[in-house]
């Protein structure tokens, strides 16, 4: 029995040998007839021409040994062969010739294979077929297209390259895409030449090419490396066909190749009776990306039907019903490009000999990585619109960018004309499909309209196109160091994009010098001289000062500002126009040129002359400073103001970090928009986050005159973009300051008076509210809540006298999890209005779409991008959008309003949060789904028509789902209450489209984990801690990335509004002395400043301050803070010595003087003879008054007698110790000139007891001692009888007080120094 078995298994094994011995026969014998038919087709065609052949190149992998043959393979012609050639490293390096470059590119189609050099069908994919329609690729490379970022593709029948596994499967024609039932059919995304069901036709006899027919896939990667003939050939070929095939590729580098043929496919439905098998169609695709630009050639050799039979076409011919569709579809419901007038229409007969791209009928050429643009001319009778292609789609403010346009279908010999905005200019024919034009200087930024007529036609055609500002423009001219910024430099190093004037670098160009000013309402821009006439454009020049000195400019020695042209002195005649490209440097200070003129006129003192007619200038115009917004007090509120101020990207901590005009900062903010006057705020700020002011330093921030960006209208005085903002801002730092020093008189004016900062007491930091995850509210007034709703809904909307504001948030159910279904919704749009502003939606882009870009920003219907530094800040219509300088994916946008609110749309992983800040004036004004501002939640949740809501309870959220938030619902039609959907609807979507009142989410606060989910809890756990929301996103979602983006946001937020949106007490500005420093800038609250002193200086007056709770600092006990100098210093206390030794010496010397007088005294009274009292007897003191007599009219009226003030100087006065009281009434009154001869006379005196008399005395009369004549004083009794005067009335006379201080305690009267 086991022998019988093994017979078998024996015999069994033999007749499979045998079989497969017969097998391998077979198969040999077909490769060696492969081998003999690829032999003669090489001896037909001779030398080998891989773009001409049938032979496919060979493709041996980089690295591989060369075949024995290879020597053979360079002598034949790759382009005309066919068969395929192949290559390897050690072929070449291969250098291509012009003459064969223009050789290869005289052919339409690009070459493809149906022969390989092993026998092989080279390019031809024979398994595509009728039953089996595509084929998938994959790409080891990026292939952007259509915003999406792709690495696989499907090869179809049907006349197109797929990205999508869906079937050509459609039920109704014309087709329309995207898809309008997507999601629930699918929408593919393809490039489609000729979008139809197809078969594989037959060669007709007869045929010139006898490829065999079908679909033919030929893939060239890493061109940049080959050396190779074919991949040089090929590589140059591509590359020269798109640069001179479509505007703005004029750098482009091809980095891969694929070249997609349709050889005689014939329609679907074509009858087996009749010829319709030799009624076919060959076309191709081509497609070369760099990884960044992708470019798609459609050539069609011949079109000889237009429709299958499904769609109407003929069962014989493939004519009438609906031709195919031309054009491209993004897919998953996004966007699409209907190639008109040719698609799905009649005139898709004119395909092949139409488009005309680099001169050959049937060549179509488009730029497909973004969007899509038509790089050829066609039909304008059918068209909707008229868009224009153009590029550079950007240009600086000043002019001379070199633009190039596709459109209509140009002939050589129209006259076209460019509109830029309101300015027309001359444009050129450059061929059929191109012409160029150049771009004039306008007063103006942000986005213009471009449009263009031909022979003095309607402006038809249309564009945008994004006009720069001279500061933000890329710089046409620059200078390799900042010595221009110098009055005095021995020379300037210049440097210029000579690319940007021609790609002759032997032409010759001038370079000029334009003076700004605004003396009028108009401002000008002036020329004043040429520099150099005539120079290579190199790229560099070497500018000397010195040479200009002996310069003449006198009718413009008020040009204080300028800049630096460059134009060709012939104009580029490839382009055939009169005017030159020009390019232009950035605003620059002109003392290097004017310096010696300015001299020979105000002399060495020229920067004190300049600065004091910019005072007096600038004292004429009007305040504006206290209009402005005020600067928040610290960085981290500057930041956060989201509304109101946007980096100073000359001054960005996360951009350009240089801050040329605020040495010390590390941060600088400006206010985003312009006021009704055109000017702006600018707060810096140091390395410790605090305020700097020009009260401290020259560099701190100020307030402008002239905002950066200008202010509609543009072309007044005061509003250009930039070089107002120069004129009036910038350039008298330079001469008031940066020429002349901190300390100097001119720049004390320019920090302290014209442009002084303001400090931050009463700035008001905005609230703001929040959406994130699935979602999750906070109010302005921090209740917070969930609410998964469906559609476009109302977040904020005011509608009051002083501000109207609608901001609008759309939310779709998020995916599916690997549970199925997902109970809820997450934010995927936000669309927001100010007032009369642009409107502006900010969108969530597919996941497969976010490979460059991952938000769409579309402003009034328009996408706008913020890939270079240029545009990262675009104004539009009282609104700016930026996107923060270091953000390079276009995944996070802050829209700022003139009314100071804010939108803030972040991305991260594909999930969107949003927060809104609003200012003050935006209190108890507020409605929607971010509740109403009036700092108390419980009033938060209001409906539409003004009445209260429910009851706020965070944990019901079915509650405030059915009975508030779905009350804020947007329709297609507008509502007094809620108003009418911003959002930009596109492919015939409405707000209804995303409307779901069916829908059912979780109701739960934190939901129960499915049972069969895999997620751990503990894991839920430890990403969201105390987390509700994070919680529900992770439960709900079962997405882990989903739940730490929600937490992500949740704790940005809490920290934000917890700091840096807290409002801080400030004491204000604390200057610094002149010739001084501070310890710190900070002036909040519990702030303790230091003072200190340049060298040379010392320091006076209080040196330590602090700043109270109270908003108050202490009072300067000692005295403001000052520094003097040391010979200050000295002087002051040389003064204080003095001071004090005279103090102390001043006294001793009086009472030394004091002693030698009464030492004097005494011997001259011991030298006397005994004094006589008056016999008379004294008087008692009577209290009451005398009888009123008026005094004698000769009579003195001096309050102080010369008599009393002589006696009273010489002799000590003796005092009673009677008590104070009225002389007697017969006392004499003594007058100081003659008296009437009934005034009484003083006593006499005898001679012998005059111890002196008076200077008038010249003699006496016996021995009486009476002195003789008018106006003799006698002399004052060395002691008195007891009576004392005290001056009182006596009768009528009026009270005559001396200057005498009396000692009431007994001892001599003093003389008083009053």
């Amino acid at each position: 029995m086991w022998r019988g078995w093994g017979l078998t298994l024996a015999l069994a094994l033999v007749l499979s040998g045998s079989v497969r011995a017969t097998d391998d026969d077979v198969l040999e014998e077909i490769q060696r007839q492969r081998m003999r038919q690829v032999k003669a087709i090489r001896e037909r065609e001779g030398k080998y021409d891989p773009m001409t052949s049938r032979v496919a190149p060979p493709t041996y992998q980089p690295g591989e040994v060369t075949p024995e043959h290879s020597r053979e393979k360079r002598s034949l012609d790759p382009m005309n062969s066919r068969v395929a050639p192949q290559w390897s490293q050690r072929d070449g390096p291969y250098t291509i010739t012009a003459e064969r470059l223009n050789e290869i590119r005289a052919e339409l189609m690009y070459p493809y294979y149906d022969n390989d050099e092993h026998g092989g069908n080279g390019d031809l994919e024979v398994n595509i077929n009728t039953q089996n329609t595509q084929v998938n690729k994959q790409l080891t490379f990026l292939l952007p297209f259509f915003g999406f970022g792709l690495n696989y593709t499907w090869v179809s029948l049907n006349g197109y390259l797929g990205f999508s596994d869906a079937p050509f499967n459609w039920e109704h024609y014309p087709l329309s895409f995207p898809v309008p039932q997507w999601p629930e059919k699918p929408d593919p995304s393809f490039i489609g030449p000729f979008y139809s069901k197809c078969n594989i036709g037959e060669l007709k006899p007869g045929d010139d090419d006898s490829r065999r027919p079908g679909v033919y896939w030929r893939l060239e990667r890493d061109l940049p490396s080959r050396l190779d003939q074919f991949g040089v050939e090929i590589r140059e070929r591509i590359k020269w066909d798109v640069r001179e095939g479509i505007v703005g590729a004029a750098i482009f580098n091809p980095k891969h190749v694929i070249i997609v043929t349709w050889k005689n496919v014939t329609f679907a439905g074509g009858s087996v009776n009749t010829n319709a098998k030799y009624v076919t169609n060959t076309f191709q695709l081509v497609v070369t990306t760099d990884e960044i630009r992708t470019y798609a050639f459609f050539n069609y050799e011949y079109m000889r039907w237009t429709s299958h039979t499904e769609a109407g076409g003929s069962t014989d011919d493939g004519q009438g019903g609906v031709p195919a569709y031309v054009g491209f579809n993004a897919g998953n419901g996004t966007r699409s490009y209907e190639y008109t007038p040719y698609s799905q229409k009649l005139y898709i007969r004119d395909l092949s000999t139409a488009g005309n791209a680099n001169g050959k009928p049937g060549r179509h050429i488009f730029r497909v990585d973004e969007k899509i643009l038509a790089g050829c001319c066609r039909r304008e009778e059918d068209l909707m619109d008229y868009p224009l292609t153009f590029s550079p789609e950007h240009g600086n403010m000043m002019g001379g960018t070199l633009v190039n346009l596709t459109g209509p279908c140009f002939q050589v010999t129209h006259r076209l004309i460019c509109q830029f905005d309101t300015t027309a200019v001359e444009g050129k024919v450059l061929d059929g499909n191109r012409a160029t034009c150049i771009m004039p200087q306008l007063f103006v930024s942000g986005y213009v309209d471009f449009s263009i007529s031909i022979n003095s036609g309607p402006y038809y055609w249309k564009g945008k196109f994004f006009v720069e500002t001279p500061l933000t423009a890329p710089e046409g001219v620059w200078f390799k160091d900042d010595s221009y910024q110098q009055h005095t430099p021995t020379d300037l190093k210049l440097a210029w994009l000579a690319g940007n004037l021609t790609m002759n670098r032997d032409a010759q160009v001038m370079i000029s010098l334009w003076g700004y000013r605004e003396i009028s309402i108009y401002p000008e821009i002036i020329y004043i001289d040429m520099l150099v006439d005539g120079t290579q454009n190199s790229g560099s020049y070497i500018l000397v000062p010195g040479d200009y000195a002996n310069r003449d400019n006198s009718q413009y020695l008020d040009l204080e500002m300028g800049l630096i042209m460059i134009n060709l002195t012939t104009p580029e005649p490839a382009y055939g126009l009169e005017m030159s490209t020009v390019v232009w440097s950035r605003p620059i200070p002109l003392a290097w040129y004017f310096r010696p003129q300015w001299e020979r006129i105000y002399g060495t003192g020229w920067t004190t002359a300049m600065c004091d007619r910019w005072i007096e200038n600038d004292r004429n115009l009007r305040n504006f400073a206290y209009e402005v917004e005020r600067c928040p007090c610290l960085l981290k509120q500057a930041v956060a103001d989201k509304g109101r101020f946007l980096p100073d990207f000359s001054c960005d901590r996360d951009g350009n970090t240089e801050c040329d005009y605020h040495f010390g900062a590390i941060h600088c903010v400006r206010t985003a928009l312009p006021n009704k006057d055109g000017a702006g705020q600018q707060c810096c700020y140091d390395r410790d986050g605090y305020l700097m002011m020009t009260a401290d330093k020259m560099w701190g921030g100020n307030p402008h005159r002239a905002h950066n960006l200008g202010k509609s209208p543009f072309d007044e005085a005061n509003k250009v973009p930039t070089l107002s903002h120069w004129y009036h801002d910038v350039i008298p730092f330079y001469t008031c300051c940066k020429w002349q020093g901190e300390q100097s008189p001119g720049c004390v004016t320019y920090r302290f008076e014209r442009r002084v900062s303001q400090d931050c007491v009463g700035y008001q930091p905005p609230t703001a509210a929040t959406v994130f995850g699935d979602p999750h509210v906070y109010t302005f007034d921090d209740l917070q809540y969930t609410f998964n709703g469906k559609g476009e809904f109302v977040m904020v909307r005011v509608d009051s006298v002083r501000h109207v504001l609608d901001i609008q948030g759309r939310f779709e159910q998020i995916p599916v999890n690997y549970l199925g279904e997902a109970k809820a919704s997450t934010l995927t749009a936000v669309a927001a209005q100010d007032n009369v502003s642009s409107v502006v939606e900010v969108r969530r882009r597919p996941i497969d779409a976010m490979w460059r870009y991952h938000l769409d920003v579309i402003v009034d219907g328009t996408r706008v991008y913020f890939d270079r530094y240029s545009q990262k800040i675009q104004q539009f219509k009282e609104c700016v959008v930026y996107t923060p300088s270091n953000i390079l994916n276009q995944s996070h946008v802050i829209i700022m309003f003139a009314s100071g609110a804010g939108v803030e749309v972040m991305e991260n992983l594909g999930y969107l949060g949003t927060r809104i800040y609003l200012p003050l004036s935006f209190a108890n004004i507020t409605r929607g789904l971010f509740g109403n501002w009036t700092f108390d939640p419980q009033d938060d949740l209001v409906l539409p028509d003004g009445s209260s809501g429910p009851v706020a309870d965070a944990n019901n959220i079915e509650l405030i789902h059915k009975d508030f938030a779905m009350k804020w619902v947007l329709d297609d039609k507008d509502s007094p209450d809620v108003g009418k959907s911003l959002f930009f609807h596109e492919n015939s979507r409405s707000s209804n489209y995303y409307y779901d009142p069916n829908f059912i989410p979780e109701w739960k606060t934190t939901p129960d984990l499915s049972p069969n989910a895999t997620t751990p809890i503990e894991d839920i756990n430890r990403v969201c801690g105390d987390s509700y929301q994070c919680y529900f996103d992770y439960v709900v979602s079962l997405k882990r990335d989903f739940a730490v983006m929600t937490k992500y946001y949740q704790d940005q937020f809490v920290n934000i509004k917890g700091d840096g949106l807290q409002e801080v007490v400030s004491c204000g500005a604390l200057p610094t002395p002149p010739h001084g420093r501070k310890s710190t800038f900070n002036f909040l609250s519990g702030a303790e400043v230091k003072f200190d002193c340049d060298p040379g200086f010392v320091l006076l007056g209080e040196q330590r301050r602090w700043c109270y709770a109270s908003g108050d600092w202490n009072w300067p006990e000692d005295g403001e803070a000052t520094c003097v100098t040391e010979a200050e210093y000295l002087g002051m206390q040389a003064g204080v010595t003095a001071g004090t030794v005279l103090a102390v010496l001043l006294p001793v010397l009086i009472a030394m003087l004091c002693y030698a007088s009464y030492v004097r005294n005494k011997r001259r009274g011991a030298a006397r003879p005994p004094f006589r009292r008056d016999p008379r007897p004294a008087r008692s003191y009577d209290p009451s008054p005398p009888p009123f007599r008026s005094p004698s009219p000769t009579s003195s009226a001096s309050p102080v007698t010369a008599w009393s003030a002589s006696q009273h100087a010489s002799q000590p006065a003796v005092v009673t110790e009677k008590p104070l009281g009225r002389a007697p009434a017969t006392a004499p009154y003594y007058s100081t000139s003659g008296e009437s001869e009934g005034s009484p006379q003083p006593p006499s005196l005898s001679s012998a007891t005059s111890a002196s008399s008076s200077p008038g005395d010249s003699g006496r009369e016996g021995g009486s001692g009476r002195r003789k004549g008018r106006g003799r004083r006698p002399r004052m009794p060395e002691r008195m009888d007891g009576d004392y005067d005290t001056h009182e009335p006596l009768d009528d006379r009026p009270v005559v007080f001396q200057n005498v201080l009396w000692d009431l305690e007994g001892g001599d009267a003093k003389q008083s120094s009053v």
